[in-house]
């Protein structure tokens, strides 16, 4: 369900590498640093926002594990990202980031499509949930 694409290098030499990728979103997007050790996420989206149906992350720096299970599924999955990536997140999928070392990603939504369309379940209640 998550897909985790690593993004196209087109060139490299002693200043660095350059990467491209398209997207057709515009606006108001989201930088996000995250420690490692800390959690983003333990929510879902339902698709009331285009720019969450699906969700997207470019992972710029550092790594990550995605955990997820589909609504309806009966156990989390673990998906492990490496920067630079594109993370593709469905609706109606419970997701959380957890940083496997300090990371950066950018979110192609803005807070407005975050507040309209996120549904929050913490990690420990999901779990509750799925083991009935």
């Amino acid at each position: 369900m998550i897909k985790v694409t690593p993004v196209e290098q087109v060139g490299a030499d002693d200043r660095g590498s350059n990467h491209v990728w398209f997207s057709d979103r515009t606006g108001e997007m989201i930088l996000c640093y995250r420690k490692a050790g800390s959690s983003s996420g333990q929510h879902y989206h339902e698709g009331k926002s285009a720019h969450k149906n699906p969700e997207i992350l470019y992972l710029l720096t550092g790594e990550a594990s995605i955990h997820w299970c589909p609504l309806g599924g009966d156990s989390i999955q673990t998906i492990r990202a490496i920067a630079p990536a594109r993370i593709e997140v469905p609706i109606l999928v419970w997701h959380q980031l957890v940083a496997d070392t300090d990371c950066c990603f950018i979110e192609m939504n803005s807070m407005d499509d975050v507040r309209k369309d996120s549904v929050r379940i913490w990690r420990d209640e999901f779990e509750k949930m799925i083991n009935k």
